[in-house]
């Protein structure tokens, strides 16, 4: 029944054996493709209990893993996209057909117990946005157009080349209009690219940390100084409004356009370090 229920899914049997607790361990192994080549993911799981006359009186299915997650993660981004929205759905589709076919024999008192692994497609970090079919600096200058139209200045882009790998474009919201020293919030942008030079993708998220120390207010900005915050919040805000409706085409397929969470107030007192756990 377990072995039936992944081959509907695109797994195969790989091995059966006996572990050294007398459980019987199961590996699969599910296609990728590795840098052109083909490979396999290897999912394992185990079962155990009391078996008396070739029958399970007390059998457990346990938790299965993936044993070779750090293999999935040397991929390229847009190969580890691609195999993610394949692997963890097939998962969930096999222990959706193993618990309707174990229907008859679960133990009324506990059920099925499976969390859903896949929820949805996501981009590697949690809050950043990935483009595709753009030009880098295309996407660097929509970025910043955003940004410096919503108050902030340029201060540099770190690595302008066309093809860099890892580059951070540094604003500045002023604190007086006059002067461009302020509160400083980055974007941090990495980049992979297909045969033609377009992003494949690249990755756009902020750098900001809210508790930065601010520059000293002469007396002409201290009016300035009281309306910072709500100034600088509202920049972000449609700083990150102009960037969605201008990149928003270029997102790779099946995402959204994510907007950070709202941080600390700005001039918030930084929390102590917490203890080591």
């Amino acid at each position: 029944m377990l072995v039936d229920s992944f081959s509907e899914f695109n797994f195969s049997l790989l091995a059966k054996r006996k572990d050294a607790d007398d459980s019987t361990v199961f590996q699969f192994s599910y296609p990728m493709d590795k840098n052109g080549k083909s490979g396999t993911v290897i999912f394992e799981f185990k079962v155990d209990g009391t078996v008396v006359k070739n029958k399970c009186m007390n059998c457990f299915l346990r938790r299965g893993r993936i044993l070779n997650e750090r293999d999935m993660g040397k991929l390229p981004w847009m190969a580890q996209y691609d195999l993610s929205s394949r692997l963890y759905p097939d998962i969930d589709q096999a222990y959706a057909s193993i618990k309707s076919k174990s229907r008859d024999y679960l133990d009324p008192q506990h059920g099925f117990d499976y969390k859903t692994m896949w929820s949805g497609e996501r981009n590697r970090p949690g809050y950043d946005n990935s483009y595709v079919k753009v030009k880098l600096p295309d996407l660097k200058r929509e970025v910043a157009r955003a940004f410096t139209e919503s108050g902030f200045i340029l201060l540099r882009d770190s690595n302008p080349a066309a093809d860099a790998a890892d580059s951070v474009l540094a604003f500045s919201f002023p604190v007086d209009s006059d002067k461009p020293a302020g509160v400083v919030y980055s974007i941090q942008v990495e980049s992979q690219f297909d045969a033609d030079g377009f992003c494949y993708p690249c990755e756009i998220r902020p750098v900001y940390d809210p508790y930065q120390a601010l520059p000293p207010a002469g007396l002409s900005a201290m009016a300035s100084r009281l309306t910072l915050a709500s100034r600088f919040e509202a920049g972000l805000d449609g700083a990150y409004e102009h960037t969605r409706v201008s990149t928003e085409r270029y997102l790779r397929p099946r995402t959204q356009f994510m907007r950070p969470p709202k941080s600390a107030p700005l001039g918030s007192v930084r929390p102590p370090p917490a203890p080591p756990t």
